[in-house]
């Protein structure tokens, strides 16, 4: 009977741990960190660039919080063959809605909604000789959608934050799904996504320490 108790007692306490493990307050934070970004459609290499930005989160549940940022993303792709080399830069004001679970204090599943709006869209390299510089605006959509999936770690404040963002819309304009552009020997079509890993710092913005 003893036993018994004791192993009860300590589901319990697992359970009240477990129950308590998402942060009871309302944070901001800013972060910055690593993009590597390319398209489905295959044909390009990954653009690496600094994305940047800042998240409000705010307790839904014991275990569940909810959050809503602004980045500044660095999207697009690099493209190499034969003598011919264009970055395709197209970067975007993302705004990830993100539902956050914590099975474990500091440890959080992430998964989301991600709008992004266009804000500069230009093709840059070298065919051969001739250096090129295009300005990509009107070609390709000034929207996208993204389903961002991703975890984090945060110790002492300190987000550590890995992110996949899924694009789930082609950015070309001639299908709203899996349309094409080519730029020269530059392919532009399919669907957006992005490896981003983060460092941030939360700043408790609640009012009253979460109490």
């Amino acid at each position: 009977m003893k036993k018994i108790v004791l192993i009860a007692a300590f589901a319990l306490n697992a359970m009240v741990i477990v129950a308590q493990t998402a942060p009871q307050r309302t944070t901001l934070k800013p972060f910055a960190g690593l993009s590597y970004a390319a398209m489905f459609n295959g044909d390009l290499d990954f653009r690496k660039a600094i994305v940047a930005g800042a998240e409000i989160e705010r307790p839904l549940a014991r275990w569940v919080t909810v959050s809503a940022g602004l980045v500044y993303s660095p999207q697009g792709g690099v493209y190499n063959s034969s003598g011919t080399s264009f970055t395709w830069k197209h970067d975007y004001i993302n705004i990830p809605i993100m539902a956050n679970v914590y099975p474990l204090k500091g440890f959080a599943l992430k998964v989301g909604l991600q709008p992004g709006i266009s804000v500069s869209n230009r093709q840059e390299g070298q065919a051969g000789m001739s250096i090129v510089q295009n300005d990509m605006e009107g070609n390709l959509k000034p929207y996208d959608l993204a389903i961002p999936v991703g975890v984090s770690y945060e110790l002492f404040n300190i987000v550590l934050d890995v992110r996949w963002n899924i694009g789930v819309i082609s950015v070309g304009k001639s299908d709203p799904w899996a349309g094409d552009i080519y730029m020269g020997n530059s392919h532009l079509g399919g669907a957006n996504f992005a490896y981003q890993f983060t460092l941030g710092y939360k700043f408790d913005i609640s009012g009253d320490n979460g109490k």
